[in-house]
């Protein structure tokens, strides 16, 4: 690599950071043309990126900040509440007052929407950088870069009109490991603590990032008595940030109730004692801390007390955040959010497209660990090693964060390159090189990620859930045509909810957010349910339409799983005595019926 032309020495030029701010401006270019038909016709990837933006839009008409309910989401019941963070609407919200200015109101939103993805970009590369300047010299640093420029697995996470909180959960995450592989000083440990206290705010999903690398920092003290500034820094950053966090993101009540599916009083009260308690043991007299029995008897003190106050305050929470939740619910709609399932629950297709990458990624690993026992970085090999391997344990239980183990496996996928480049060079033969030289591609988690999609396929013949979910309901014209109604309220499929709410000005029952669970409850067994047992349901929430997005994987599982339910009935094309289809608002799939008075009433 040291031996390229010119291009190798105008990377040479540039550095580590040049590189890539180079990279992150060409992949944004790419990303917002490839994109560009999705941006005016506000296509996202995702339901839970339409309702980000109705959370914005809220906040920008007025909305408190600490007032998270959605009041166009069952509002027979005054409104469904939300988990999400403000942290996130704000960074959204910002980057349209900053545009419509310039653009216009519905242009400035759009592009904030395309742009804010990919300016997440620009640090995430930055970060990488860092971590693999602190594993290897240039070489690293440049393959690693090209590597993540190509790294499909998590900056799927960062396409245009992809605002949901994934992507500031990896961003945090990779933080973190850079973090983790400084210096053990107060500062450091004190930047960690606030970097974890954001990362949980927006999501629990962080939870086991707090315990990954506040276990480490506690090994190291363990092992290393020098390097109690940083856990001492960690530790009173836990005591004190969360709280204030919480404070400033949700306000008083919020801060002060238990919620077991976001980070509140039980997780932040649990925390803060466990900071607290780790801290005063190390300010205590050098007595207490001087051998390592000692030290692990303060860390058991913290933990005890921590783990006590978390089930005395928040012992509903020990079933997990979705404990409690309605088994009709669980089972058409908790099931089916398949990234956020374990491993071993997905079809094998899905499953290897995150799984087959870790596998290389950690032999990978392993290799460079091995190879790094007799230099400079050694040590933060090590340390990489542990954090990686935690992570890629816990994407078992979570698939997405699977996205986020590929991003810290970068620097491995860039020994491995480098090595099987050096390897190939070694070949005798012309044929040998070339054939050596495709073994480099194994060092791109996406090309991992399709070979191993492939393979599953191949031997399962099971489509991946990405093919199975691929759903064009509701249509942009479907959706204009419901804008012209006057504001009314849908009963609508829960997926297509947050469709609703941000391209048109109705309101609907639910959308898939499981505070609102018994609302969702109530879509569910209505459209389950024998059309004359779905009428009272559906009349009970006061709505004037009733939507049916026949080509919706929702709808098909209704229908599949109850022939004999409303869902399947208007699948069918049978006619529901209490329904009557409006033709001018309706397509092949999409069907929008008008809730007919009941019998013996007549409208007004």
């Amino acid at each position: 690599m040291q031996r390229t032309g010119r291009a190798g020495q105008l990377i040479a030029r540039i550095g580590g950071d040049g590189l890539a701010v180079s990279l992150w401006f060409i992949l944004a270019l790419f990303s917002l043309f490839s994109q560009y038909d999705a941006i005016p016709q506000f296509l996202y990837p995702d339901p839970d990126d339409a309702m980000r933006l109705a959370q914005v839009r809220d906040l920008l008409a007025g909305q408190s900040w600490f007032d998270i309910q959605q009041y166009r989401v069952n509002p027979t019941e005054g409104g469904g509440l939300m988990h999400w963070s403000r942290f996130v609407d704000a960074s959204i919200a910002g980057l349209i007052l900053i545009l419509q200015p310039l653009l216009g109101e519905a242009a400035g939103e759009r592009w904030a929407l395309a742009l804010q993805p990919q300016l997440l970009i620009l640090p995430l590369f930055l970060l990488l950088g860092r971590i693999l300047s602190l594993l290897g010299g240039r070489p690293l640093v440049i393959v690693g870069l090209l590597i993540a420029f190509t790294g499909v697995t998590f900056l799927q996470f960062f396409v245009p009109m992809r605002i949901d909180h994934h992507s500031w959960q990896l961003l945090l995450s990779v933080a973190m490991f850079w973090i983790a592989l400084r210096p053990a000083t107060f500062a450091n440990g004190l930047a960690a603590a606030a970097i974890i206290t954001v990362h949980t705010e927006i999501s629990l999903e962080g939870l086991p990032y707090l315990a990954i690398f506040g276990a480490l920092f506690a090994a190291d003290w363990l092992r290393d008595p020098a390097t109690s500034r940083r856990l001492a820094g960690f530790a009173l950053g836990l005591t004190i940030l969360p709280t204030v966090w919480l404070l400033a993101m949700r306000g008083t009540l919020s801060t002060l109730t238990v919620f077991c599916d976001s980070f509140s009083l039980s997780y932040a009260a649990a925390v803060a004692a466990t900071g607290a308690i780790t801290w005063a043991w190390i300010q205590a007299p050098a007595g207490l801390s001087r051998s390592m029995p000692r030290r692990a008897a303060g860390l058991l003190a913290a933990g005890v007390v921590g783990g006590a106050l978390f089930i005395l305050i928040g012992k509903p929470c020990l079933s997990g955040p979705f404990g409690a939740l309605d088994p009709l619910v669980r089972h058409y709609w908790y099931d089916l959010v398949f990234e956020g399932r374990p491993i071993w629950t997905q079809q094998a297709p899905y499953a290897m497209l995150y799984l087959a990458p870790t596998l290389v990624g950690l032999g990978a690993l392993a290799w460079a660990w091995r190879q790094s026992r007799s230099d400079v970085f050694a040590e933060n090999w090590t340390r990489a090693t542990v954090i990686i391997l935690a992570s890629a344990a816990t994407s078992l239980f979570v698939t997405r964060i699977g996205a986020t183990t590929h991003a810290f496996l970068i620097p491995a996928f860039a020994a491995m390159a480098i090595g099987l480049w050096h390897w190939s060079r070694s070949r005798s033969s012309l044929a040998g090189r070339a054939a050596s030289v495709l073994l480099i591609f194994a060092a791109l988690p996406g090309v991992d990620a399709a070979l191993g999609a492939k393979l599953a396929f191949a031997v399962t013949g099971a489509p991946t859930r990405e093919a199975q979910d691929m759903g064009k309901c509701p249509t942009a014209s479907a959706l204009a045509a419901l804008n012209k109604l006057r504001p009314s309220h849908m009963f609508a499929p829960i997926d297509i909810g947050p469709a609703l709410l941000v391209r048109t000005p109705h309101s609907v029952v639910a959308t898939g957010h499981h505070r609102n669970a018994a609302a969702m409850r109530r879509i569910i067994a209505a459209f389950t349910a024998a059309p004359g047992a779905a009428e009272p349901i559906v009349r009970a929430e006061r709505a004037q339409y009733l939507v049916a997005c026949l080509g919706l994987p929702e709808m098909q599982r209704f229908a599949r799983e109850a022939p004999g339910g409303l869902a399947a009935q208007l699948a069918q094309g049978k006619p529901v005595r209490w329904l009557s289809r409006d033709p001018r608002l309706s397509s092949d799939t999409f069907s929008v019926y008008r809730i007919l008075p009941p019998r013996g009433r007549i409208s007004a």
